[in-house]
């Protein structure tokens, strides 16, 4: 039964790609702030690899996300689909940070707005409207993110499941109680 729950992750994952609906496709990345504290934000699976665990999300280079990932490498990935009562808790580390040329050049005009604002990321401004784009430029990256734990919970009756995988056990995985 264990590993029906890790694959079920997997294939959850996988079908990211080619669902734009799906549950998983926005989820959370919690990173470690530069005093400490836990800083989360809303993401965009954009790759899944079922061979490595690994996940992949893109980037303005000048956010704060990067800037605390370059301190402190772990992360942590929060996938919750409402309707299956499932919430995935994902350990990771960030194994690449690439300036992918080639993919900001393919993303749609639209979408190329992410990541060539003229200001960086975060900083004050007085109206929406102020912001201005460079879109020869671009500061696109895009993140790899390895697994290193994975941790699933599902609510159900009569039983919930929780469950931990780790890579140190080859994803094996053990029950714990919920």
């Amino acid at each position: 039964m264990l590993e029906n729950l890790f694959e079920e992750c997997s294939n959850q994952w996988a079908k990211v790609k080619n669902s734009k609906k799906h549950a998983f496709r926005f989820f959370t990345l919690a990173t470690i702030a530069s005093d400490g504290r836990p800083h989360i934000r809303t993401v965009v699976l954009r790759d899944f690899n079922p061979m490595n665990i690994s996940f992949t999300v893109y980037t303005d280079t000048r956010s704060q996300k990067l800037k605390e990932l370059e301190r402190d490498k772990r992360a942590q990935l929060l996938f919750y689909d409402p309707k299956r009562m499932l919430q995935i808790i994902v350990s990771v580390v960030l194994v690449e940070n690439v300036n992918e040329n080639k993919i900001y050049n393919a993303i749609p005009e639209q979408s190329k707005k992410d990541y060539s604002s003229m200001i960086t990321p975060g900083s004050e401004i007085k109206s929406p409207d102020e912001l201005q784009f460079n879109f020869s430029k671009g500061f696109f990256s895009k993140l790899i993110f390895k697994a290193e734990t994975i941790e699933y919970l599902r609510l159900k009756r009569p039983n919930h499941l929780r469950a931990f995988f780790t890579i140190e056990d080859n994803w094996k995985g053990t029950f714990l109680v919920p």
